[in-house]
């Protein structure tokens, strides 16, 4: 029988994995982000020894108790579906976006927000959502900051290419200032 783990630090190690360190775990993505998840399942047994039971079917479960659309497994599969730190072929699928998107940051980073515009930053891409509460979330996970208020159907016919992850988790490479509120439209 296998011991329990918690689901939330196998999401945890996979999005590790998955967006920033393959390698680590000894999986290779394709240009898509996918790995091979026996493949994953085995790097991280090597990777925690404390988790030598660790099986698919654990990983399986804990990828549905997240947020919908985080990972995708296919055809045996796994891939994150943002917040990669990696370059990939392909982050996601180009398409135009909802007239407004929303971008969740510290505090500290406003000032040259509004100066430079949207940066990727450590990421490979800028994650936007088109989801407030998912945003105030982010917010929140920074200890506090605030949601940026995108024009998104403007920067697209400007040339921003955006490209969406999942439901409400769309990326891009940069936003220029002009695209962005003035204000932040909420604060946490």
């Amino acid at each position: 029988m296998n011991e329990h783990i918690e689901p939330e630090r196998i999401v945890r190690v996979l999005a590790f994995a998955l967006r920033h360190h393959p390698l680590r775990f000894g999986v290779a993505l394709d240009d898509e982000g996918f790995a091979g998840l026996d493949e994953l399942v085995i790097g991280i047994r090597f990777s925690h020894y404390d988790w030598a039971t660790l099986d698919r079917h654990q990983v399986e479960d804990a990828i549905r108790g997240t947020d919908p659309g985080r990972f995708e497994v296919r055809g045996g599969l796994v891939r994150a579906r943002y917040g990669h730190s990696v370059t990939l072929g392909s982050p996601g699928e180009l398409r135009p976006p909802p007239a407004v998107l929303l971008h969740g940051t510290s505090a500290d980073a406003l000032a040259t927000v509004r100066t430079t515009g949207l940066r990727p930053m450590n990421r490979a891409f800028v994650n936007l959502t088109s989801n407030p509460d998912y945003a105030a979330l982010v917010v929140a996970s920074k200890g506090g900051g605030v949601v940026i208020r995108v024009r998104a159907r403007e920067a697209a016919a400007a040339g921003v290419e955006f490209f969406q992850a999942n439901p409400h988790v769309w990326l891009c490479r940069s936003v220029s200032p002009e695209f962005l509120s003035r204000l932040p439209i909420l604060s946490a």
